[in-house]
């Protein structure tokens, strides 16, 4: 069955007054509008490596903290970005995940991003793929950047993550000199 086409509507206030027909109309309306919140509402955990990370040695763990999800979740795309590029390398970051205290992590892509030096300043490369959002959604083409590996979730530990699981960034590799990176992470409650 197919979904309703997910909508940013608001309801007419005739169509919900007292002794108003209830109508085909309101009912596709808030369909629209529930599942235009089921497909585009999410949070941002937000990693970030500020000034000149290859201060310190790859691989680096936890690096930025950790973050906990309150509820059950889904990972539903990843960005990674690098704002001032090096004179020569790799930046390669990982996020972990761990189901329990003191657990252990593992990542959460088959294939994790990368930003070779060569990519220049102020370059991103994500993720995208329209099956996490929705089947009525189509993201716009897209093509990473020369110089970038894109990264891809690994849908077996991204779908479903049970509430109270945590999540880390780690420093797998690093150019010479570069200046602020970071990922960013969208999920929503699953």
């Amino acid at each position: 069955m197919a979904d309703v086409t997910p909508s940013r509507i608001n309801l007419p206030l005739p169509g919900t007054q007292f002794r108003a027909a209830v109508s085909e109309y309101i009912a596709q309306t808030l369909a629209g509008a529930v599942n235009f919140q089921n497909y585009f509402a999410y949070a941002q955990k937000e990693f970030f490596i500020n000034g000149n990370y290859s201060v310190v040695t790859a691989p680096q763990y936890g690096v930025d903290g950790l973050a906990v999800f309150e509820f059950d979740a889904q990972i539903i795309d990843v960005w990674m970005f690098n704002l001032v590029a090096g004179t020569a390398g790799t930046t390669e970051l990982d996020i972990q995940i761990a189901t329990s205290p003191g657990g252990s992590f593992t990542s959460i892509f088959t294939t994790t991003p990368k930003i070779s030096y060569t990519a220049g300043d102020n370059v991103w490369v994500g993720a995208p793929t329209s099956a996490t959002i929705g089947p009525a959604f189509t993201y716009p083409a897209y093509s990473p950047p020369s110089g970038t590996t894109a990264p891809v979730l690994n849908a077996g530990v991204t779908t479903l993550i049970p509430a109270f699981t945590a999540v880390r960034l780690d420093i797998l590799s690093s150019q010479t000199n570069p200046q602020n990176a970071g990922i960013l992470l969208h999920y929503r409650n699953a």
